[in-house]
């Protein structure tokens, strides 16, 4: 080995590991996101079982089991997806390339199939959001299978970094890291409120007021507004709670709106 080099790997199969190794995570945070079903400190997830009953009601479907049941059949094929990459990376570590090839064309089978149904659900319900983010998923899922078939080859180890660029690549790693920290710990010090604390009511009419939900905000939010409400407004009996079509708030991520109609007390 040359004075000032780093150790010596395949190129292609560090591309490779790489590529296990995003689609493990990848789905493992997915699947913790779901069990963990909302926010937490240091996790801004988000009620997906909120999320399609939601869906599944502007479609006419109202029955939560559907919704529900759609949801774990969602999560099951996540879970395969984590169990067959995962499993791909271990017999990659182990330098069992076959087994590692098996695996890897299991997993990104059950993506495939994750992501299609994913974005057939996303023209049924309308969300253009996450029609584009499940496309480029689906595209980015086909472009693996194709790398990681095309770096099958072996090649003789190459030097990866001299001291110098080992040095700077260190120092951006840590700066990156260091800023993405900071960021996190200060949204959750100074913003995840958003998340929980209650939200006031504006009068647009009379006896109509509206209230307009946060990013991400949840059933939290909503329950303790309209408790706030109440005690703000204990003359006001509310009659209706009306939310607004959805391509009235398209542009509102997936926040919501909705109008709390009351009558004065008697």
């Amino acid at each position: 080995m040359q004075e000032g080099y780093g150790t010596k790997v395949p190129t292609n199969q560090l591309i490779r590991y790489a590529i296990l190794f995003y689609w493990s995570l990848f789905w493992l945070f997915n699947i913790v996101d779901k069990f963990i079903g909302g926010s937490l400190f240091l996790w801004v997830g988000r009620d997906r079982f909120a999320q399609f009953q939601k869906f599944f009601a502007s479609a006419g479907l109202e029955s939560p089991i559907i919704a529900n049941a759609a949801l774990v059949i969602a999560a099951g094929l996540e879970v395969f997806a984590f169990v067959f990459f995962t499993g791909a990376l271990i017999y990659f570590l182990r330098k069992k390339q076959d087994s590692s090839r098996s695996w890897f064309f299991v997993g990104i089978i059950f993506t495939l199939i994750t992501f299609t149904i994913f974005s057939i659900g996303d023209h049924i319900f309308g969300d253009r959001f996450e029609l584009l983010e499940h496309t480029l998923f689906w595209f980015l899922t086909l472009f693996s299978w194709i790398a990681f078939i095309r770096l099958n080859k072996n090649t003789a180890p190459q030097p990866l970094l001299q001291k110098k660029q080992l040095a700077a690549a260190s120092l951006v790693v840590v700066l990156l890291v260091s800023i993405t920290t900071i960021s996190v710990f200060n949204y959750n010090s100074n913003y995840f409120s958003r998340r929980t604390d209650a939200l006031n009511a504006e009068k647009v009419g009379e006896n109509i007021y509206k209230v307009s939900f946060p990013f991400l905000g949840g059933s939290t939010v909503f329950e303790k507004s309209i408790e706030k409400f109440k005690k703000e407004y204990p003359g006001k009996s509310i009659n209706h709670i009306y939310t607004v079509p959805n391509p009235l708030r398209l542009k509102k991520a997936d926040g919501l709106i909705f109008y709390i109609l009351t009558e004065d007390k008697k």
